[in-house]
């Protein structure tokens, strides 16, 4: 959430008009407030998937996956190539 502080700040600070950055900082908190850094619904059936997002918003790394199980990484990492390519 630190990041999303920092890049509204940036948002704020633009010359543009009042009104243009109060608009754009609201849809801006519309689309984030349902990124996995800010708010997650936790299920086992989605594990995968968070913890996916999560490394993709920048929100974890794999190096925090490291008490995880060996076949968790991988296939964490198998996954995250597949949809690279």
């Amino acid at each position: 959430m630190e990041k999303l502080v920092m890049e509204y700040t940036v948002l704020l600070k633009d010359n543009l008009p009042a009104s243009s950055k109060f608009w754009a900082l609201e849809q801006r908190i519309k689309l984030d407030k349902n990124k996995p850094g800010v708010i997650l619904n936790l299920s086992k059936q989605q594990m995968l998937f968070d913890i996916i997002r999560l490394i993709n918003d920048g929100v974890i790394t794999m190096d925090d996956l490291l008490d995880f199980s060996d076949d968790l990484r991988d296939y964490v990492k198998e996954v995250m190539s597949s949809i690279g390519d």
